[in-house]
């Protein structure tokens, strides 16, 4: 099976496991929309989560390059700020 197969395993449990999370515990901290209000620290973690899902995604068009153990690493460019 090729390398992206088992990146998109990867992917799949990943959400798997967040969508556990929004479904049940952070279901309640999600109520206040504080992700939607620029310049609190919420909106700021949601945005990092995005890049990252988004920094994952391009991996995978890009190439062999394998993601997995990426999981506990910010995407491969920083955010500048």
């Amino acid at each position: 099976m090729s390398d992206n197969y088992f990146d998109l395993q990867i992917l799949r449990a990943r959400m798997a496991g967040i969508g556990e999370r929004l479904d049940g515990p952070w279901s309640e901290k999600l109520r206040d929309h504080l992700h939607l209000d620029r310049g609190t620290k919420e909106c700021a973690y949601w945005h990092s989560g995005y890049h990252q899902a988004l920094a994952d995604l391009l991996c995978l068009i890009e190439g062999p390059q394998s993601i997995c153990g990426t999981s506990d690493r910010s995407s491969r460019s920083l955010a500048v700020g």
